[in-house]
């Protein structure tokens, strides 16, 4: 099935001959998946020394084998992708989307309230947005890369919660940040996950994370789940919270159509859904 579907790329790309031939790349491409959980196609294109184009293609066609699931930049494999993908890799793909969520989070925000910001790459993105937005907050997180981004504010009252560095995730973990976390009062709490679902709720790939999240949803007043489109699949073996926990849901796709139990759910108890990719 496969080699039929390639044999017309290397029939119509001459030009790449000698670099890599398809099933090669097919091979390649596969591997890094099952390895990295998402790819890249910039990244792709360096390594197998080929066009960008060639790897969309390549892409393209595993997605029709549903092998993976495309999205703009690269492409995640069928089960999803966890937050146990290095935090490099995570915040190089659906850029765009995390962006909109992250202004859609703005609003939800007012002038000197103390909030929370989880480690994930979603949070790192409203962390930028809050950065530029000029609003006066006072922002609490476990985080290495929020820190960079408020480091030099002089809006921002910014507190790290230092424990034991989780170089993978980028972010502080263990029993000294959830201590801390225990000595604050937090107006709203923004934290993601590994996935969501009706059946087990709100869950987490690693552990360490899972625990943090926990702590801050207890301690808050406001809870905002920011959950992109991947996050709609299995998820992780720890559990964060049920979905009786949140507030907010922030979204760059359709939930109504993609997890329509979590929708319904959602709606019938109350709680918003924020849809990103709407005006």
């Amino acid at each position: 099935m496969i080699k039929a579907e390639y044999e017309g790329i290397n029939k119509s790309s001459p030009n790449e001959m000698g670099k890599m031939h398809a099933l090669e790349r097919i091979d390649f491409i596969l591997g890094t998946l099952k390895r990295d959980k998402v790819v890249l196609v910039t990244e792709l294109s360096k390594q197998l020394n080929v066009s960008e184009e060639t790897i969309r293609s390549d892409l393209k066609k595993l997605e029709k084998q549903e092998q993976l699931h495309r999205v703009h930049g690269g492409a995640y494999l069928n089960e999803g992708y966890g937050n146990e993908t290095p935090f490099v890799v995570r915040n190089r793909i659906l850029c765009a989307e995390k962006a909109l969520i992250a202004q859609r989070c703005l609003p939800l925000i007012k002038n000197r309230e103390t909030i929370f910001l989880d480690s994930s790459s979603t949070a790192l993105n409203l962390a930028k947005a809050l950065a530029e937005s000029g609003k006066r907050l006072t922002v609490i997180s476990n985080s290495l890369e929020i820190a960079k981004v408020f480091a030099y504010s002089n809006e921002v009252r910014l507190v790290i919660l230092g424990g034991e560095l989780n170089r993978s995730c980028s972010a502080f973990e263990g029993n000294l940040v959830t201590e801390q976390l225990a000595e604050y009062y937090i107006s709203t709490a923004f934290v993601s996950c590994a996935g969501v679902n009706l059946q087990a709720g709100i869950t987490d790939s690693v552990q360490g994370e899972a625990i943090v999240r926990k702590a801050a949803l207890s301690r808050c007043y406001h809870s905002v789940l920011l959950a992109d489109e991947t996050k709609f699949q299995e998820g992780g073996p720890y559990v964060i919270a049920n979905l009786a926990a949140i507030d907010y849901l922030v979204s760059d796709g359709l939930v109504a159509k993609s997890s329509p139990d979590v929708y319904e759910y959602l709606v019938s108890t109350g709680k918003s859904i924020i849809d990103a990719a709407l005006n």
